[in-house]
């Protein structure tokens, strides 16, 4: 169980090398601690500096109260893991690994099919041996991490501070709830003295009025909004919120994004007036990925992640680019051997053909792309599997084409089955099916 933060890599090597520098000599106040991230990235840089820590939850209590030498008490209330007590109450890097690896169980604590089950049971049997190895790294962290004061305040009373203020406020309301119910449901707890957090959720009103108060003195402020703000960094991954980091201090500013390689190539494309005739050609013709890389930043959503994968093929109406269609012919991942898994298929918008994509589906299932892919990969393929991600019930992309497989929580996977039908005979079906006349 690795000891860090939610902060993406990016921008903590951003903190790290322009940010910490200019903190020497200051006060630091850090609100929304969680993992202790950037108290561990300061007391690495810095010599002369003063960290004050603050978090209502029970994981980073736990971390602030331990730095600060000082004790919580902690009580497991329900008999399923009453053996972790003694664990929690070594204090310490085992008590904060153990809290970690709790949050990782409770992942499976319905046990509602049997991998769950097993996952389950796999944790109890090897909870010493993953124990051992997440408290060495605990204990790490904890040496190169040093503050002066560790504070169960609401983060909308904390701030403002004489100091600098860095914000790694939650970004959705009930995040710190959801992230720790578990853990509250399963733990009770409070300082030595009795003392317990007491805090009102922090809505988006709240939250706003939280960032206005860090703007009275310095200030750094991690979010994923756009805001009238000076920006000082900023990153874009594929998959993921861009989120920025905003202050009133000067630093080097840094802009990070995820690029993928690319070809850009001298196809023609089918435009989104194109006509396509109803005696066009339909033709196949294979690519290396960097060139299909070029059409994935035209036409696919930053917010998708690129997977790796091949053969990569290039569907044309005519002479003009339609379709395109990346293909896992060379994952290890398990699966029958005579079925390809279709990783990517996507079309040119176009204004003309709104069922344009079932044109490129229909096409997947034709001998001729069965005929390439069983030339290129050595083996003879009966049929493909793909996946939509979605919560809907039906996806009405594949609907009508492929065969619904399996259901699962936020995906759907689809199979369809390899013909002897031609590309010449699915365009005319497709003509008849899915255009107006």
């Amino acid at each position: 169980m690795p000891f860090i933060g939610a902060i993406n890599d990016k921008l903590r090597k951003f903190f790290s090398t322009h940010v910490v520098e200019k903190l020497e000599g200051k006060q630091i106040y850090v609100g929304c601690s969680g993992n202790f991230t950037v108290e561990q990235l300061i007391s690495r840089k810095c010599k002369d500096v003063e960290i004050f820590s603050n978090d209502v939850s029970l994981y980073s209590s736990l971390i602030g109260y331990t730095l600060t030498d000082r004790q919580l008490k902690m009580e497991v209330v329900k008999d399923e893991i009453r053996w972790v007590q003694k664990y929690l109450d070594q204090g310490g890097a085992v008590a904060i690994g153990s809290l970690l690896l709790l949050m990782e169980l409770f992942k499976y604590e319905k046990r509602n099919n049997a991998c769950q089950e097993r996952m389950w049971q796999a944790y109890l049997v090897q909870w010493e041996a993953m124990l051992g190895k997440t408290r060495e790294k605990i204990e790490k962290a904890l040496e190169n991490t040093n503050i002066s004061d560790y504070t169960m305040i609401d983060v909308f009373d904390y701030f403002p501070k004489p100091g600098v203020a860095i914000g790694f406020l939650p970004t959705y309301v009930g995040g710190y709830e959801k992230l720790f119910a578990k853990l509250e449901e399963y733990i009770n707890w409070e300082s030595a003295t009795g003392e317990r957090p007491r805090y009102e959720l922090l809505t988006t009103e709240r939250r706003e009025a939280s960032v206005q108060k860090m703007q009275e003195g310095e200030y750094i402020l991690y979010d994923d909004q756009e805001r009238d703000l000076p920006c000082v960094a900023r990153v874009d991954l594929f998959g993921h919120k861009t989120v920025f980091i905003y202050s009133n201090l000067e630093f080097n500013k840094g802009v990070f994004r995820k690029k993928i390689n690319e070809k850009v190539p001298n196809y023609e494309i089918l435009m989104p007036e194109d006509e396509i005739p109803r005696k066009a050609s339909i033709k196949m013709t294979e690519v290396d990925l960097s060139t299909l890389n070029h059409y994935r930043n035209m036409y696919l959503s930053k917010s998708i992640q690129p997977g790796s994968g091949g053969p990569c093929y290039l569907l044309f109406v005519d002479d003009k680019v339609f379709g395109f269609l990346i293909f896992q012919a060379y994952s290890k991942k398990g699966g029958p051997s005579d079925e390809i898994y279709l990783l990517s298929d996507f079309v040119v918008p176009s204004k003309r053909y709104k069922r344009l994509a079932k044109l490129l589906l229909m096409c997947v299932k034709c001998k001729e792309v069965e005929a390439a892919l069983s030339e290129k990969v050595i083996r003879y393929y009966k049929s493909v599997m793909t996946t939509a991600f979605t919560k809907k019930p039906v996806s009405m992309k594949y609907r009508g084409v492929f065969e619904l497989a399996k259901r699962g929580k936020g995906f759907l996977n689809y199979r369809g089955d390899f013909g002897e039908t031609t590309f010449k005979e699915v365009l005319k079906l497709w003509m008849k099916k899915y255009v107006k006349q």
